[in-house]
């Protein structure tokens, strides 16, 4: 790639926006990581990969329309990648309204500024397979499936992913949609459950602590991989066509199930006993207990199961799509002892 292009990140200091910016700033490009004030102190995922010192903070609060304006007219982005929102499904009954307002007003901020300003720049924003609400058991859901979110969250992006349609459609603007289902990797937060789990794996592994507790081991979800789909987002954008994608293995993976891999990596011997709230993981050569079931993690409105179809993806971009859900696991694991042995406690 030309090195003299910019690339602008809305919502930099998330997982997925500081893969990004490694791969970009590995790819040759100038790359701006957005951030709003009060999140200075996530800047740790750049850190880790080693970028922080190679891309250039700029605050940005997408809320503000002047602000987004403002940042455009200075950084002038060839490129610019819209993670930037709140991201919580449970928190977004707390708080509809902020939760509407950052993903959808703050989109809509976005698409204007980039009309006015650099109109000939390529947006990819990310989307969400909450867009699609409670899935047919073995549906597999894919760019022209039913959207009929069940939470503010899913709502708050299908009307941020459909204002990006439109100014691609009426505007001409160069905007791909991606709609991605759950990926994961070591720059999780450990609120989400998958980071939770090998979190608590590594700290078991390499202590006598205690249990850890978890909700419903039967929940699943379609896992993939966040570094992989970091490499077809790119791979999108390389594109002339701007277009909707969905992201996905199209494969499900229960909590019991990661629960299982993660343990496994590390030399532990799950078995799992019980049923329900009943429900424990002990190693089963000590009858250690790794893991109980508490009913103050169960979701009063979680969505059912979700596959996705990223046939079109991988066939316009030839995207070799995520690794397995169990070598995701090992990764993330082992990434916790080191970071563990290390005294890197918060993260």
């Amino acid at each position: 790639m030309n090195s003299s292009k910019t690339a602008l990140i809305l919502g930099s200091t998330g997982q997925d926006g500081a893969h990004l910016a490694s791969r970009l700033i590995s790819s040759g490009w100038k790359v701006y990581c957005g951030f709003r004030r009060g999140s200075g102190a996530k800047t740790w995922r750049l850190q880790s990969l080693g970028v922080l010192d190679k891309v250039q903070l700029v605050n940005i609060n997408i809320d503000e329309p002047f602000n987004v304006v403002d940042a455009l007219k200075s950084i002038q982005p060839e490129h610019i990648y819209h993670f930037a929102g709140e991201s919580f499904v449970a928190d977004s009954f707390i708080h509809p309204v902020t939760t509407i307002q950052a993903n959808a007003l703050g989109t809509l901020h976005v698409l204007e500024a980039i009309r006015h300003v650099v109109p000939t720049a390529k947006l990819f924003f990310a989307s969400s397979s909450e867009v699609f609400g409670n899935a047919k058991i073995g549906e597999m859901l894919n760019e022209d499936s039913l959207l009929r979110p069940t939470n503010p969250y899913g709502i708050s992006k299908m009307t941020a992913q459909q204002l990006v349609r439109m100014y691609r459609e009426t505007y001409n603007l160069n905007a791909t949609v991606g709609i991605l289902f759950n990926h994961e990797g070591p720059l999780r937060g450990r609120n989400f459950v998958t980071r939770k789990i090998t979190y608590n794996i590594a700290r078991l592994k390499t202590s006598n602590g205690n249990a850890f507790e978890l909700g419903s081991l039967s929940a699943s979800r379609d896992w993939g991989s966040a570094e992989d789909y970091i490499k077809g987002m790119v791979a999108s954008l390389e594109i002339e066509q701007a277009d909707d994608y969905v992201f996905a293995t199209g494969k499900l993976t229960s909590v019991r199930e990661f629960l299982g891999f993660s343990a496994k990596a590390v030399g532990f011997y799950p078995v799992f006993e019980g049923e329900g709230v009943s429900e424990i993981c002990i190693d089963k050569p000590t009858g250690r207990v790794l893991a109980r079931v508490s009913e103050r993690y169960f979701r009063p409105f979680d969505t059912s199961a979700r596959m996705g179809d990223a046939s079109k993806l991988t066939k316009k971009i030839q995207w070799q799509g995520s690794r397995n859900v169990e070598k995701i696991a090992r990764e993330m694991v082992f990434v916790d002892i080191d970071r563990i042995k290390k005294g890197i406690t918060n993260v």
